[in-house]
């Protein structure tokens, strides 16, 4: 519970007694967190509580960097929701749409939910000038790659990388075109296609995508990673080798218990954790970070590694190193998460919406974006309701 308002502070907040993962930084131990205004000022081992005019005690619990969602859908696509309502009470401070718009509607995108967004929103610009709106996605003539390119070069503040996918038809234009205009842009690739007969998985892993471009649903159903005997298919291994990342872009129908638990296993886990977010995938299987990160902590991964690849690593990805970090100066972007203990079934699809047992779970207690407390589970940071005054000040 937070302690009364004291005149003489020096911090506006403090976190004492939690165990801060800080991988940027490499801190990893219990620390208290100092917040001045939006900005972290101190991580010490022991911060007197006389020192803040709030103290949150968050012992017992995980103190990280405000988790970043490298793949969700807030625009364009049927199915998108809103950041704010979706990302903060699961400690997302920041999040990137990916390819809900294109070079054609991405400043209607920006007007209507970037900008009004407390959550950190960026954008992987769709190939497709429309966006993700079904058939634009096929149609070749609307996939240009100066347009796209211009957009990105008119707003590199907020587009941060390129988006193929759900392309249908043969051949690889779609995906060549939107290289060509991450290339000329300075940009990333991610791509969501399955795999058919005329592009197979291989030559676009291997021959198609660049150092430093992405593929995403990494352990999905349609695009397996292992073979009939559960091995992992070597080509993965060679196109990690030439510098290609892989995304979980967990969603309603593109993580497989099976696919996953046998590529940790045999030493391929994904570079980076992200949801898929949408109606769907929230609805199916409670698609947010702290459930899909709890998903590679009940397949074997180790939490600080699943923090290191849901802050720091996608942060650097977008470009945006300010982010995915508590150290001192750093934005006051924190996620305070507690691994619950009990009895707990996990969701996977894709496959059949399977059930994957575990006795430990992540919850989000806290999230702190820019200073501000903005999701309080168990009002750690409020006061006692016992300092209610009797009466209204504002209706004596």
């Amino acid at each position: 519970m937070a302690t009364a308002i004291k005149a003489s502070a020096k911090y506006d907040l403090l976190l004492k007694g939690g165990h801060v993962i800080d991988p940027a930084n490499n801190v990893d131990g219990l620390f208290d967190v100092a917040i001045v205004g939006r900005y972290i000022s101190l991580v010490e081992k022991d911060i007197s509580p006389a020192c803040s005019s709030r103290v949150a005690d968050v012992t017992g619990l995980i103190v990280t960097p405000g988790l970043i969602d490298l793949h969700a859908h807030f625009y364009g696509y049927v199915a998108a929701v809103h950041p704010d309502a979706h990302c903060l009470p699961e400690g997302t401070t920041t999040a990137v749409d990916v390819g809900g718009s294109g070079h054609l509607t991405f400043d209607d995108f920006d007007e209507k939910i970037i900008s009004s967004a407390k959550t950190n929103v960026f954008a992987l610009l769709n190939i497709a000038g429309e966006g993700m709106v079904g058939l634009p996605e096929q149609d070749l003539e609307g996939m240009s790659v100066d347009l796209t390119s211009a957009k990105i070069a008119q707003r590199p503040d907020r587009i941060v990388g390129v988006k193929v996918a759900h392309y249908r038809g043969p051949g690889w234009q779609p995906l060549d075109r939107g290289v060509q205009a991450a290339k000329n842009a300075g940009v990333f690739v991610m791509v969501d296609q399955a795999p058919i007969k005329s592009r197979p998985n291989n030559e676009m892993l291997l021959e198609h995508l660049r150092p430093g471009d992405m593929t995403t649903h990494c352990y999905g159903f349609d695009k397996p990673m292992i073979d009939s005997n559960d091995k992992v298919k070597p080509y993965f291994f060679e196109a990690r080798e030439r510098g290609v990342k892989f995304d979980v872009g967990h969603g309603a129908g593109s993580f497989s218990f099976r696919i996953a638990k046998h590529a940790i296993e045999q030493g391929f886990p994904p570079d980076t954790v992200s949801t898929d977010m949408h109606t769907s995938s929230i609805l199916v299987n409670q698609g947010t970070m702290p459930e899909t990160m709890t998903k590679l902590m009940a397949l074997g991964m180790d939490l600080p590694d699943i923090i290191t690849r849901s802050t720091w690593i996608p942060a650097q990805t977008i470009g945006h190193p300010e982010l995915g970090n508590i150290g001192q100066t750093a934005f006051a972007d924190i996620a305070v998460l507690e691994v619950a203990e009990g009895d707990f079934g996990l969701t996977d699809n894709g496959s059949g919406s399977r059930a994957f047992r575990t006795n430990k779970r992540i919850v989000c207690q806290m999230t702190i974006k820019d200073g501000q407390v903005v999701w309080d589970k168990n009002a750690r940071s409020r006061d006692d309701w016992t300092s209610t005054p009797p009466t209204n000040p504002w209706t004596a």
